[in-house]
């Protein structure tokens, strides 16, 4: 397998833009990013950023710094966004089908632990607990 540079989406930056995660969409045709400062990022195929949105604390008590992002995975049909937090929760929110769309929570999940990782697999995402237990988000969590 040979890897080819084709652009920079994210300048790199010490502290506030570092990456914590990204997903694909099954299609392709969508890419998402969630940096440090837990903004996700949205790219279309060709690699330009169309959308952003801001993920949420489990409680708005805790402040925006309360928790990090640790892993996204994407609906079979790319409208909606499963993401996996350290506040023991998964939000999923629908994204929409067209770039620009309200991002809104259309389900959340509370865990008994924080995500600690996440591993991709097919249409599920399978997002790890610190006690080693895992979370299967599948096509039904997203109905």
């Amino acid at each position: 397998m040979q890897l080819r540079h084709e652009r920079t989406l994210l300048a790199p930056q010490d502290g506030t833009a570092r990456v914590s995660c990204m997903a694909w969409s099954a299609s392709g045709a969508r890419f998402a990013v969630c940096t440090a400062d837990r903004v996700v990022l949205l790219y279309d195929e060709h690699g330009e950023r169309r959308d952003k949105f801001s993920t949420k604390p489990l409680d708005a008590k805790y402040g925006r710094k309360s928790y990090v992002v640790k892993g996204m995975a994407f609906s079979p049909d790319s409208t909606k966004i499963a993401i996996g937090q350290t506040d023991n929760v998964v939000y999923v929110y629908r994204i929409g089908e067209e770039w620009g769309d309200k991002k809104v929570i259309c389900n959340k999940f509370i865990q008994t632990e924080k995500m600690s990782s996440s591993c991709p697999r097919l249409s599920s995402q399978l997002p790890s607990h610190c006690d080693t237990h895992l979370l299967c988000v599948t096509r039904e969590v997203f109905c």
